[in-house]
């Protein structure tokens, strides 16, 4: 695939990062959450690039946060 992974937009899909809140994946499938309120869904042909797109840029990973806070909600 031919992007970086600082690029604004990921190739095939539609939004720059900058409009992107949150998302959580489910197998190949990414369900995201905009900024506006509008949720959108996405199969990348690069499940791992989309990922690392996305990290990159801090977009939340619902279900790790689930999981922090299930984890710090545990030690107290």
């Amino acid at each position: 695939m031919n992007y970086e992974i600082s690029d604004y937009f990921f190739p095939d899909f539609r939004y720059p990062f900058c409009y992107l809140t949150r998302f959580l994946q489910a197998d190949n499938l990414f369900t995201i959450l905009l900024k506006d309120g509008n949720v959108t869904h996405f199969k990348p042909a690069n499940v791992p690039d989309f990922r690392n797109w996305l990290t990159h840029h801090d977009i939340e990973d619902i279900k790790e946060s689930i999981q922090k806070d299930h984890k710090l909600m545990q030690k107290k």
